[in-house]
């Protein structure tokens, strides 16, 4: 059986921002161009939508109601036409950058991004991935509640087996799926369900390394929300206003286009690329491992 280190494909993702320092900035910078042209877009055109979903957010908390709450986010799903297509873009381009990095770290490029079929196929991936799963999700919380609606013991224990079967798959699927992205990019084919016998019998360990990486992850947050917290009490006088330092104002266009609005978009989106690469990472890094020791890919073929 192929092994790997579960703690060192965990950290892959801060070795890969360590070595590659000059492109992550570059990265960063691009990240932040695009998402500040999404806030403006999306608040030019669903600014009071937004603003009014908050609001409820923030009133009802204790108490939400289903029906408002389902008719303010169906205000908001022609905002799905645009935002859509945006994380297709933006997840096929990323995806590709790190499996790039990883597994042909020789092919420079602009920053070692690009934009075409590899990217696509990325993003098809992706695509295709988080619909499998939502599907799967859907159809399995749905018949929970059909045999929860029957009535009786053994409707309830029905509806109760199959929750708890719906909450594995969300562990199970992204899991067992996971090297479908490094597969694809190293083929050229589309590839998801063909690259599930790469991770026969590795699940428990793929699930370690995963673990820690999120671990890992919600440390750095953390620590990074700590910090930026202190420094903005600091230059503020405002304790309050530390947590919000992510959260840019997206009431309206002249809210966002402040020096503040400015800063908070840098750092979000910093920290979500930082966020990324340490989760993102260790997958094309255990495929790169198994690939050295000859596991069988059997993902010639598409799909």
């Amino acid at each position: 059986m192929s092994k790997f280190s579960a703690s060192d494909a965990a950290f892959s993702g801060f070795r890969l921002v360590r070595e590659n320092l000059k492109t992550v900035a570059i990265w960063g910078g691009l990240l932040t161009v695009a998402s500040f042209l999404y806030n403006v877009v999306s608040i030019h055109f669903f600014g009071p939508q937004m603003h009014a979903l908050s609001e409820y957010f923030a009133s009802n908390t204790d108490n939400p109601d289903v029906e408002e709450f389902g008719r303010r986010v169906a205000d908001l799903t022609p905002m799905m036409l645009w935002t859509l297509p945006y994380s297709l873009v933006l997840n096929g381009v990323l995806f590709a950058g790190i499996n790039r990095l990883v597994l042909r770290p020789e092919e420079k490029g602009f920053a070692h991004l690009g934009f075409g079929l590899t990217e696509a196929r990325q993003a098809a991936v992706w695509l295709s991935i988080n619909v499998a799963i939502c599907g799967v999700v859907g159809v399995g919380l749905g018949l929970a509640e059909f045999m929860g609606a029957l009535g009786g013991p053994t409707g309830a224990l029905l509806a109760l087996a199959i929750t708890l079967a719906t909450l594995g798959a969300l562990f199970y699927l992204p899991v067992r799926l996971s090297m479908a992205s490094a597969t694809t990019f190293d083929t050229g084919k589309l590839t998801v369900v063909r690259s599930l016998p790469l991770t026969k019998g590795l699940f428990w360990s793929l699930l370690g390394a995963y673990f820690l990486a999120v671990v890992m992850c919600v440390i750095v947050f953390l620590l990074l929300m700590v910090i930026l917290s202190a420094a903005t009490a600091l230059l503020t006088g405002d304790i309050g206003a530390g947590g919000r330092v992510l959260h840019a104002d997206s009431t309206s266009l002249k809210a966002y286009l402040t020096p503040l609005g400015m800063v908070q978009t840098v750092i979000s989106t910093a920290m979500s690329l930082l966020i990324s690469l340490i989760v993102f990472s260790p997958p094309p890094t255990i495929y790169r491992i198994l690939r050295e020791q000859g596991a069988d890919r059997d993902s010639t073929g598409g799909w």
